[in-house]
């Protein structure tokens, strides 16, 4: 089964529907809702309250479309859905997503990091930051599919697999 393929096409049938009922801004944000929800659902192992207390206040396309995904029996696709919907609606609104890991907090990187991407033409930027101390200094950004790693345990792990590969030479 093509994931990717099944997953894009109920997104874009639900980016459809809500393009005609008018309703495209609500929809994306229950589907951003509904993200987070089965997110948060995931790493507290399975605790169903999340969702059950998600699911009803979400309107009526969004419930709409996950009766649709159950009785099709794709519910295990439902994250990648929900994820091609909030890319094919950043595309159709000209938003650019970009994220920014850093090993300590650094909110002067941030603001210098979307100066910049303002700067090369991206007007709508949806920018996400997280801190990750496994970095060990440096960053990561991500911007749509391309990625700068400037981040130190990357340069360090280049550093031990260049020295392993001499050192297999040399033996």
């Amino acid at each position: 089964m093509n994931t990717g393929l099944v997953s894009k096409r109920y997104a874009k049938a639900l980016m459809t529907l809500a393009q005609q009922n008018g309703t495209l801004e609500t929809v994306q944000a229950d589907v951003v809702r509904l993200r987070d929800a089965l997110q948060e659902e995931m790493a507290h192992e399975g605790d169903d309250q999340i969702l059950c207390q998600c699911v009803p206040t979400l309107c009526e396309e969004v419930q709409r479309f996950l009766c649709v995904v159950t009785q099709n029996h794709r519910a295990d696709l439902l994250p990648f859905m929900l994820h091609s919907f909030i890319v094919q609606y950043n595309q159709s609104q000209g938003i650019t997503t970009a994220s920014l890991i850093t090993a300590t907090p650094a909110p002067g990187l941030e603001d210098k990091l979307l100066t910049l991407l303002h700067e090369q033409g991206f007007t709508k930027v949806d920018f996400t930051t997280s801190v990750d101390p496994a970095l060990a200094g440096g960053f990561i950004l991500q911007v749509e599919d391309k990625r700068l790693d400037a981040s130190l345990a990357t340069q360090l792990e280049t550093i031990r697999r260049t020295f392993e590969e001499k050192n297999r030479s040399l033996v």
